[in-house]
């Protein structure tokens, strides 16, 4: 079971709350907060017995806390995976995102599910497990299905919208790292990649931004790491990049708590732009 959700959370109060379940490797995250409080942010982590599949776990998980049949205001379920592509608008067809989605993964994971990037003009096709899909579905009532990447988009697009640079967003979760290319404004790159040692993590920030084509000096890379690696990033990168800063928190963020800094991006990024 969680360790404790917050005493404010009940099942008279549920419906003002907005939450995120955030389904990674191992375990998931169980957030939220209420949109008009100050101070109500909560996240709670679980592990998983990694002996057990992950649905078993998952299902175990969901009936041995009540909360999860409560009604929210709205429920954000956020699986963490690699397996996405993004589309522009003018070319997707839902009837053909899993021939879309096929095309680009030689094993894809059984469901597909999209998202609409309307500030793009575009749409990002992912997968998630199917029993998992099914599962969250007909267990949480009215969930939105929303990939990691998705609201990291709308957060770094509205920050990159104001530097007249090229920016380049490294996030870290998971050992995984997704980087995230704007010019003010307007999406350049995306790409997830499995990078869980510090080597990987900048043989991956710098060979994009070499094949982006983006300049040393003028360029700024923003990193958020919450993984502990960020100073030993930033010692290294600073020998072949000039402009490097950590993600920019918005001030609403806090807010709604103060260890939302301490969180990962994509809980962030829900919070702040309200997809």
């Amino acid at each position: 079971m969680m360790n404790r959700i917050p005493d404010t959370l009940t099942a008279d109060t549920s419906g003002k709350f907005t939450v995120s379940i955030r389904l990674r490797s191992g375990g998931l995250s169980f957030s939220g907060y209420i949109p008009s409080a100050a101070g109500s942010f909560f996240y709670q982590e679980a592990e998983f017995d990694r002996s057990v599949s992950y649905i078993t776990s998952l299902k175990d998980f969901f009936y041995a806390n009540e909360f999860f049949e409560w009604t929210y205001n709205r429920i954000h379920i956020v699986p963490l995976s690699s397996q996405y592509t993004i589309v522009p608008q003018a070319l997707f067809d839902e009837k053909r995102k899993e021939e879309m989605f096929a095309f680009n993964f030689s094993r894809p994971e059984n469901a597909c599910l999209f998202n609409t990037l309307d500030d793009e003009q575009a749409v990002i096709v992912f997968g998630i497990d199917k029993e998992v899909h099914e599962f969250c579905s007909r267990s949480f009532i009215n969930p939105l299905f929303v990939h990691q990447v998705t609201p990291q988009l709308a957060l770094c697009k509205r920050q990159s919208r104001i530097s007249p640079s090229r920016r380049m967003y490294g996030i870290r979760h998971d050992k995984a790292l997704d980087i995230i290319c704007y010019n003010q404004g307007n999406l350049t790159l995306v790409n997830t990649f499995q990078a869980e040692t510090l080597d990987d993590i900048l043989y991956y920030l710098l060979f994009v931004w070499r094949q982006a084509g983006m300049d040393q000096e003028k360029d700024e890379l923003y990193l958020f790491d919450n993984t502990g690696k960020y100073n030993a990033l930033t010692h290294i990168l600073h020998t072949y990049l000039r402009q490097i800063r950590p993600v920019e928190i918005p001030t609403e963020a806090y807010l709604l708590g103060t260890d939302m800094a301490r969180m990962p991006a994509d809980i962030i990024s829900l919070a702040v732009c309200e997809l």
